[in-house]
């Protein structure tokens, strides 16, 4: 009987466990189902409200991405802190987060009521997820002044027409230069101004130095497989590659277009553009230069595309004594500057709507900016007023003294650098860096004509944008 009894004691024990299990099961499965189930906000309101008639009130929480860099926390800090002194009746928490574990979290619906993104991101989350509130109607009632914002930045956080993520910092081409090999070569060269397409590209090609058939000196390295470089010349010479009112993608069909679709095969073809991160894929060109960060001694322009930067490539330049700056991208015909940013977005399932577009905004605003920028002054305002402000020009850096007026300069000329914020993700992909790399280096080798390849691209986007329409 004991040994019957033992038995029916851990028969028991087992249903009992896997009926506690179950329980915890489900109970998980309803917390799930009640955060995602949770009221959507559509952001709407009305345009006759002040911002005291708003509900900012109540507790939301600023998810920002976990860093081990003290500066980047301090900069999303300090707008909390300034977020809860200028409106004492709402209070914001602030909370890092594994950006990888983003998506998970808005399913599950535990992600804080505004996020960090960046505007790949913003697209994912909105198209796929369906997790986003558009701002455009707070904008208003805020108090928000549209007019003193980079308007090209503006347009990084619009979806679909709508804004949904307010940004934060201004990601604008730009160029760092080696001055030491101007002035060797006896150029007197004006950092303030853009210099016009061709007169920039006669620069290059006077500062290259080709010996034994070998690149030993190139006039400036680009990152021309990278979209906001690429982009620029393809729109420089008058065209426009991408059309998302038409839904069409024009590259071969544009002879502007391929223009600069030329203009970067020539330069890479007579030496005096060296393709950055390319070189090991090209085998008609021979360089002495070696691929990278290390090509600073060996190039005269190179690649800045935004302040993130500043530290890593203001100790290579001066860890080799070079003196450098910045300047303007040149101006091609058209001129353009390719734009991107990062910024923030709130989640459609948050509970407290007000005070959540309350607090995204207020990253547009002078305050809000003055309480980001002036924390580390490592990053370009998106407000206009701030311009020349001190507080963001390598502040507490040994380079105040460099040319900072560049990433600023032609602020008006600016265009969206990611093609997701123009089309669908699926066409966008297209002409994704490894495909454009893939592509420039079929040309350069001979492999095809840059008409043939650049067709067979534009062929498929627009394959693909017509499936995803239908």
């Amino acid at each position: 009987m004991r040994k019957l009894s033992e038995i029916t004691k851990t028969v028991l024990r087992g249903k009992l466990t896997r009926l506690v299990v179950l329980a915890f099961t489900l109970v998980l499965i309803l917390t799930a189902f009640s955060c995602t189930s949770a009221k959507i906000q559509y952001g709407d309101v009305d345009q006759d409200l002040t911002e005291d008639e708003l509900n900012i009130k109540g507790t939301v929480v600023l998810t920002v991405v976990q860093t081990s860099n003290e500066a980047e926390s301090m900069s999303a800090k300090g707008v909390v802190n300034a977020f809860n002194n200028r409106y004492p009746g709402a209070r914001a928490i602030y909370e890092e987060g594994r950006r990888e574990a983003f998506a998970a979290r808005i399913s599950a619906g535990d992600i804080g009521d505004v996020f960090w993104v960046d505007p790949i991101d913003a697209n994912n989350y909105q198209q796929n997820h369906n997790a986003l509130m558009p701002l455009d109607s707070y904008l208003k009632p805020l108090n928000i002044d549209v007019g003193d914002v980079y308007s090209g930045v503006l347009d990084v956080g619009k979806i679909r027409g709508r804004l949904y993520m307010v940004p934060r910092n201004v990601g604008g081409q730009v160029l760092i230069y080696n001055k030491g090999i101007l002035e060797s070569a006896g150029i007197d060269f004006d950092n303030s101004v853009a210099c016009p397409w061709d007169d920039f590209k006669s620069i290059c090609k006077q500062l290259t130095i080709i010996e034994d058939g070998q690149v030993q000196q190139a006039g400036v390295a680009l990152k021309i497989w990278w979209e906001p470089i690429w982009q620029m010349f393809f729109r420089g010479f008058g065209g426009e590659w991408i059309d998302s009112k038409e839904h069409k993608v024009s590259i071969v069909s544009s002879n502007e277009v391929m223009t600069g679709v030329n203009e970067i095969i020539a330069g890479i073809q007579e030496g005096w553009l060296y393709p950055e991160d390319m070189t090991s894929m090209i085998s008609s060109i021979k360089y002495a230069i070696p691929d990278g960060d290390s090509d600073i001694s060996r190039v005269c322009f190179k690649s800045f595309g935004a302040m993130a930067w500043l530290t890593s490539y203001g100790l290579m330049y001066d860890r080799l004594e070079i003196d450098w700056d910045f300047c303007t991208y040149p101006a091609f015909p058209t001129q353009n500057i390719s734009v991107g940013a990062t910024g923030y977005v709130v989640y459609n399932r948050t509970k407290n709507p007000d005070t959540a577009a309350a607090l995204a905004l207020f990253f547009m605003t002078h305050e809000g900016q003055v309480a980001y920028h002036s924390q580390t002054g490592s990053d370009v305002p998106v407000i206009k007023s701030l311009a020349e402000d001190d507080l963001w020009k390598g502040k507490g850096t040994d380079w105040e003294d460099k040319n900072y007026g560049a990433f600023v300069a032609y602020m008006d000329k600016t265009k969206p650098a990611n093609p997701c914020i123009m089309a669908p993700f699926e066409v966008a992909d297209v002409f994704s860096n490894d495909s454009m790399m893939g592509a420039l280096a079929r040309i350069i080798n001979g492999a095809a004509d840059a008409q043939t390849v650049f067709a067979q691209l534009e062929t498929k986007a627009n394959q693909k944008w017509e499936t995803a329409l239908s």
